[in-house]
């Protein structure tokens, strides 16, 4: 990561503001800017041209106005990439609004330091889901054919696309399953890490295939390293987003997901039987 990055930070609880700030001062960024003054902080923005803002619910979207609203409203903000620090719990429903309005990650509070470099890491990786190009290669793909454009522009909404480098680690062994993944563009490894720190590939996975989805269904660690092979672009739905069951795309993608269980089931059972008949002939 980039600790030249210029962070801001605007978050309403003093204290909270400082061990975040504590945090990115542990972790090498040299140029940390508070802008808790809500009514200062466009200006702020606007005058100095941040690459981050890290802010909780109250600043973005509190009673003294809407700064989120503000930001994404200035051409000149658009590249500023928002990392939502979620002090309180967020119900799925307004997750949902925030995404769509413009936040690019989320960071729990309080907050490991671990989850802070993931959170400033998700929101640098996050590409934009309208333009063009992007869309086009997302309609493309078999897992989205059972959603018209409408649909696939609504999803988009509220969920990110994003970009890793070659050699990159989407997740590692042991972290929370809180995502599932599709594949835009490029391929990557899923991997298990030996004794000794060689890594052993169990599978590679190529455009148009999905990942991680167990997260959806359940609440585990990850049970493997996924790396990119190459440049990566993903669709990431975070599993809370799963949680309302209030629209027909969430109710599609659960359709969707019970196919792709159904269809590795299906060649699992084909492998056993496989390995039966072999071991029955020698």
């Amino acid at each position: 990561m980039d600790r030249g990055l210029k962070i801001f930070i605007s978050i309403s609880e003093l204290a909270v503001s400082d061990i975040t700030r504590g945090g990115l001062s542990y972790l090498g960024f040299t140029s940390i800017h508070a802008v808790n003054n809500t009514s200062t902080a466009l200006g702020a923005l606007l005058r100095d041209k941040g690459d981050v803002l890290i802010s909780d619910y109250s600043n973005l979207k509190g009673e003294g106005g809407n700064l989120l609203t503000a930001i994404r409203s200035h051409q000149e903000l658009a590249r500023l990439k928002i990392v939502l620090l979620a002090t309180k719990e967020i119900d799925v429903t307004e997750l949902k609004q925030l995404y769509k309005e413009g936040i690019n990650s989320i960071v729990r509070y309080p907050f490991q330091i671990n989850d802070l470099v993931k959170g400033i890491n998700d929101a640098i990786r996050s590409v934009q889901t309208q333009v063009t190009d992007t869309f086009t290669k997302i309609r493309q793909l078999d897992f989205f054919s059972f959603m018209n454009d409408e649909e696939v522009l609504k999803l988009l909404k509220m969920t990110k696309c994003r970009k890793y480098r070659k050699g990159e680690i989407i997740f590692d062994e042991g972290q929370p399953g809180d995502r599932f993944y599709v594949i835009i563009e490029g391929s990557l490894s899923i991997l298990k890490v030996l004794d000794n720190d060689n890594e052993e590939v169990l599978a590679r996975l190529e455009r148009g295939a999905c990942f991680g989805e167990m997260a959806i269904v359940e609440n585990t660690t990850r049970s493997a390293r996924a790396k990119a092979d190459d440049g990566l672009l993903l669709f990431e739905l975070d599993s809370k987003l799963m949680d309302g069951y209030d629209d027909i795309v969430t109710l599609k993608l659960f359709k969707k997901l019970a196919y792709v269980f159904s269809d590795r089931l299906r060649n699992a059972d084909q492998k056993i039987r496989e390995l039966a008949l072999y071991s029955y002939a020698k």
